[in-house]
């Protein structure tokens, strides 16, 4: 059975095979994160099993170089809400010229655009939720939910929160997002000779972003306690500009400043793992964690807030160490007992690394992911 399409320039249709699924991934946001990571795993891995993956991103963004680096044919539009019109149009295009089965879509600018074109082309429709952000309940809100075919909830409190919202059990599928923890093996080069870290230095610190409710002004205040009780480097692996920086490092004692690194982004998150001894994620409102899920890989010990996503798959003193967030001055007590406790921090880095690639293999979240797309499609 063959799958046609008329080209963007040509009145000729194009045909395919459809022993393979042919399937467009659509994502507004321009910086780099759990969930554009989560987009091209997903792309690479469906790729090596014999499927056409497409992406279409925001103009310049970090997923576009990365996908192109990987081989995934790449459309670059201005995802922003002025130019849903044009991007409805534009999708449409790519749709029929790419033969296009598929539309799985991510935020929610792209989410509108994706969602119509999909609907305006008859093509199956899935909606991924990466976060725990609260959905409205507008009219229109309500309808960009009822479009999708599907929607994938990337963690399980994800599905909780989509439950709750009215979303029918039956139209939600949680496939956890994944690390592929042969790339993160503990043993290898870092960074410390790099930046001047000495070899006996204890490091602590995180590859998140710098947004508000990742916990890291709360974690910046903390260092000026751990570093009093415990002399360690705060190090940070995560897009800023030198404004923001203004902003945070004020958070730290003047004493205490020229222990702080800024990296910025970084492509080479492994070595940057391995620079670190304690991965602290303060995080406040998490849908999953693929940092985390990264620094637990890698054999890091890891500190984070005690909040539902955490816990549930963090044991307390058994694969990482959760502080209460809500209680002042429990982030420093509980990293600063790790620091002194190199013992400990070696064990639960075994553990982190086991319950990854028992709950979160890349490998099963591939194979969940294109049963669902042959389910949508048959369904």
């Amino acid at each position: 059975m063959n799958t046609c399409s008329t080209g963007w320039n040509s009145s000729m249709p194009t045909c395919w095979d459809s022993a393979d699924m042919r399937i467009l991934h659509t994502e507004t946001l321009k910086k780099w994160g759990g969930q554009q990571n989560r987009i091209l795993v997903e792309a690479r891995g469906l790729a090596e099993r014999g499927h056409t993956v497409v992406i279409a991103c925001h103009t310049g963004s970090i997923l576009a170089g990365k996908a192109r680096d990987a081989g995934i044919r790449v459309y670059e539009l201005a995802m922003v809400k002025q130019a849903h019109v044009v991007n409805i149009r534009k999708l449409v295009r790519i749709i029929r010229k790419e033969g296009i089965e598929i539309v799985a879509t991510h935020s929610s600018v792209d989410s509108w655009a994706g969602g119509i074109a999909a609907k305006l082309s008859g093509r199956k429709l899935v909606r991924f939720r990466h976060n725990l952000y609260p959905i409205g309940r507008d009219p229109l809100t309500r309808l960009i939910y009822a479009l999708p075919n599907r929607i994938v909830a990337i963690g399980d409190v994800i599905g909780e929160a989509l439950a709750r919202y009215g979303v029918r059990p039956e139209k939600i599928s949680v496939i956890r997002s994944s690390v592929d923890a042969e790339k993160f093996e503990a043993e290898g080069e870092n960074l410390r000779q790099e930046i001047g870290i000495p070899k006996d230095a204890l490091v602590i610190g995180n590859t998140s972003t710098f947004t508000r409710v990742k916990g890291q002004e709360a974690f910046l205040s903390a260092f000026n306690t751990i570093c009093r009780e415990t002399p360690c480097r705060l190090l940070f692996a995560g897009r800023l500009n030198e404004e923001s920086k203004k902003k945070y490092l004020p958070l730290v004692e003047s004493g205490y400043r020229d222990r702080v690194i800024f990296l910025g982004h970084r492509d080479d998150i492994p070595r940057v793992l391995r620079t670190l001894d304690i991965f602290v994620y303060p995080s406040l409102l998490e849908g999953l964690g693929t940092a985390l899920l990264e620094a637990m890989a890698m054999k890091r010990a890891v500190v984070v807030s005690d909040i539902p996503t955490f816990t549930n798959f963090i044991r307390q003193g058994e694969n990482g160490v959760l502080f209460s967030h809500d209680v002042p001055g429990d982030l420093a007590e509980k990293v600063i007992g790790l620091l002194r406790d190199e013992g400990m921090r070696r064990r639960l880095g075994e553990k982190a690394r086991e319950t990854v690639k028992r709950k979160f293999s890349s490998g099963v979240m591939i194979e969940k992911t294109e049963a669902l797309y042959h389910a949508v499609l048959s369904g």
